[in-house]
């Protein structure tokens, strides 16, 4: 018997998601914004009890059926850390990608399927079991839409588009 035959019938058993240890084996980085790596200076920002969140793309750049994603980063000192991918599909959030922002190349930590609330990794990174993944609809952050002021709020935050409400 060839030696690749005896791992065969194990090869097909184990999830594609336990393999997988990259983006893009859960988001399609062809996608529109998908493989964006830093935050654009088009990113915007959304103020958090911890802090500043970058967030891109901003509202005006989205549409009700946006296909593409959405990315998160916290911003820590002058570093943005990449906190989450989200992935839409016509408007829906089909994927949330959670990154260890402790990790310089932005590993993955979890990932959530949706509409059904499914945990993709729950054997790797923080272990998060499908219950884990219910949290995130409804969440304004993780939505299509997040209110966002410019980019230059961060550092001058007496600029007059600083002043309007976040759009």
């Amino acid at each position: 018997m060839h030696p690749i035959c005896s791992w065969l019938p194990f090869i097909l058993l184990v999830p594609t998601a336990a393999l997988a240890q990259s983006l893009k084996d859960f988001v399609p980085l062809k996608e529109t914004h998908c493989s964006v790596t830093s935050p654009p200076e088009a990113a915007g920002v959304s103020v958090t009890p911890g802090g500043f969140l970058m967030v891109f793309p901003r509202n005006a750049a989205l549409r009700k059926d946006y296909t593409g994603c959405k990315i998160l980063w916290v911003v820590d000192g002058e570093r943005p850390l990449r906190m989450a991918t989200l992935h839409f599909e016509r408007g829906a959030l089909r994927t949330a990608v959670a990154h260890d922002m402790r990790s310089p190349a932005a590993a993955l930590d979890a990932v959530c399927s949706f509409p059904a609330g499914k945990s993709l990794m729950p054997k790797s990174g923080r272990k998060i079991s499908d219950a884990g993944c219910t949290g995130f609809t409804g969440e304004e952050l993780y939505g299509l839409f997040t209110p966002t002021w410019p980019r230059v709020c961060m550092k001058a935050p007496e600029d007059p588009s600083c002043a309007k409400d976040p759009e």
